[in-house]
């Protein structure tokens, strides 16, 4: 501990003789404290840190100096206003008293560190101050009911606790005890203080609105905000990474006139909990009328990723579940968030199918694999997240560009064969390769990531119409997958090598075609005449992508190392190829 006759605080007065004032603190307490340190001090009131003799445990112990005063008056005042209140957002009044000449309190110690000392290292983390936003508005609708104006709350006055919970620790400004105020003398103070109550009037609750936003925008942005409103910055401008609903409701609470901004903490509050979620929210399942209904499914899922992640925008949909844009606000970066649908994970053996190769992809790190990086779910929703690839599938760059030039395919092709080289080697078969998983990124240059590893085996046995994509996965599926029997990593091959007669064409395989019609075709040998749609597509390309392509596993590749030489020769007797094309698309295959 510092050295209590010469501590650092710059809440001591320069005035102040600190050593006699902690010597006499010594004197006054003997046989009922142990005081430890002095915290703060000026000629009418002093902060300590004391032990309690007989409770045996470390309590902050106010005092006030000078008897006789208005500011006497004030302090016990406030001390019966503390003892009133019954919130853990309120610092709890144990006892009070005097002592000769000194009134006191002893209050509980928080261990931690004031706001002000947190945002001096830099602005909060965003679930930090989402959490900061829950505790503020939660002692403050409850000091409202209590017919309790703070008024003002700064920085200084809210202590962190370790776990990161705030506490209100100032009380003395508050409209029940007006009459006994000396004037404001914390210019500090002003930028956190509603315009109507720097004013000096008494406010209302629209004034504890006011203030609870300019500490989060403190807390947010490390700056206070500015007094003047058209100086004042949404917090955006000052750190992109703040939540557009923390944003909104904060400019609306720091509207000037009172009656712009929320008429009560319950209000304000409703909105904020409205978008970034409520932690008490806990339900088992999805209620039926959300999941039919896209708007109250977002909304719903608002809520339940919480202060996780900010949900931003929808990417997709697809067999499994819906694809959404968020912000990780805890590491402050974009990341690709798939909600499953509530209806395949109400099967206990589903979900755990799903987390064991969640578990799998998230060990795979390739190039050419999207990384899989967190899994979680709440209030009966289940998701996972993934590196945001800010590019198109392969299905909309086809949609957008049309089939692909030859180079594309090569790349695509050879790009793809790398990354199941290496899946498959770790023991994990993709089993649902199409287009929508097949991410395309242009920058720096044009590349594909693979995605959605594992989704398929996580929902075997899940009936079909639990599960039907908005593109339909059978006509990518190997036969042997359709028919139930052994898959292994021959079916990623035949699901590619159907997925890039698309590109080259445009057309699915057996678009609109019955699971039992695409069986009927496969057993056939029914393929894309790819030679008809696209006249220029060497020969020696085709052979490789109907070998692929095999109703028979035995008659494919044996694995995808297999494949991809075989595609290389192919390059390589196919005259005039550009070769410079693809040097570096071999080069990146493990």
């Amino acid at each position: 501990m510092a050295d209590p006759l010469r501590p650092s605080s710059p809440q001591i007065d320069p005035a102040i003789d600190a050593a006699a004032l902690f010597g006499e603190a010594e004197r006054v307490f003997a046989g009922m404290f142990h005081v430890e340190q002095i915290v703060a001090a000026n000629e009418a009131r002093a902060l300590f840190v004391a032990r309690h003799l007989v409770l045996e445990r470390q309590v902050a112990l106010r005092v006030h100096l000078q008897p006789d005063t208005p500011g006497r008056r004030w302090f016990e005042r406030e001390t019966v206003l503390f003892a009133r209140a019954d919130h853990p957002g309120i610092r709890p009044v144990h006892s009070a008293g005097f002592r000769g000449d000194w009134a006191y309190r002893v209050s509980k110690w928080i261990e931690g560190e004031s706001l002000e000392e947190a945002v001096s290292r830099g602005p909060r983390p965003i679930p930090d101050v989402v959490q900061l936003a829950r505790d503020l508005l939660s002692a403050l609708d409850y000091v409202h009911a209590e017919q309790i104006i703070v008024r003002r709350i700064t920085p200084s006055s809210v202590m962190l606790t370790r776990a990161g919970r705030a506490i209100i620790t100032d009380l003395r400004w508050s409209n029940t005890l007006l009459e006994f105020a000396g004037p404001e003398v914390d210019p500090r103070a002003e930028a956190f203080l509603a315009p109507e109550v720097r004013e000096g009037r008494a406010g209302d609750p629209g004034s504890d609105a006011y203030a609870a936003a300019a500490l989060l925008y403190y807390a947010i942005t490390g700056k206070p905000p500015a007094t003047d409103p058209l100086a004042l910055r949404p917090p955006t401008e000052l750190r992109a990474v703040c939540p557009k609903a923390v944003e909104r409701v904060v400019m609306h609470a720091l509207q000037p006139p009172s009656a712009k901004r929320y008429l009560t903490i319950a209000e304000m509050g409703a909105d904020l909990l409205s978008d970034l979620g409520d932690a008490g929210l806990e339900m088992s399942t999805v209620p039926v009328s959300v999941e039919a209904d896209p708007v109250s499914f977002e909304k719903y899922l608002r809520r339940a990723l919480g202060d996780d992640y900010e949900l931003l925008n929808p990417l997709g949909a697809g067999a499994f579940g819906r694809v959404y844009r968020v912000r990780d606000l805890a590491l402050e970066r974009e990341v690709a968030l798939k909600v499953l649908h509530p209806v395949l994970t109400s099967d206990a053996a589903v979900v755990e199918r799903f987390r064991r190769e969640a578990q799998l992809a998230a060990q795979v790190r390739h190039p050419h694999i999207v990384d899989v990086f967190d899994i979680g779910g709440r209030s009966g929703l289940l998701w996972y997240t993934m590196a945001y690839i800010a590019g198109p599938n392969l299905a909309q760059w086809v949609e957008l560009h049309g089939p692909l030039p030859l180079d594309r395919a090569f790349t695509l092709l050879a790009q793809a064969l790398s990354a199941l080289t290496h899946a498959h080697e770790q023991g994990l078969v993709h089993r649902d390769l199409k287009p929508e998983n097949i991410l395309i990124e242009t920058e720096p240059e044009w590349t594909v990531q693979l995605t959605d590893f594992g989704l398929a085996l996580a929902f075997q046995g899940v009936s079909d119409d639990k599960r039907q994509s908005r593109s339909g996965t059978p006509e990518y599926a190997a036969p042997e997958q359709m028919l139930g029997e052994r898959v292994d990593q021959r079916a990623d091959l035949y699901s590619l090598s159907l997925t890039l007669m698309f590109g080259l064409t445009g057309r699915s395989p057996f678009a609109g075609a019955s699971v039992p019609a695409v069986l009927a075709q496969q057993s056939a040998g029914v393929l894309p005449d790819l030679r008809a749609l696209r006249p220029e597509l060497p020969e020696s390309l085709i052979r490789v992508l109907r070998r692929g392509a095999a109703r028979d596993p035995a008659d494919r590749f044996p694995s995808a190392v297999a494949y991809l030489r075989e595609l290389e020769r192919a390059l390589q007797s196919w005259q005039g190829s550009p070769w410079r094309l693809f040097g570096q698309i071999f080069g990146r295959r493990p």
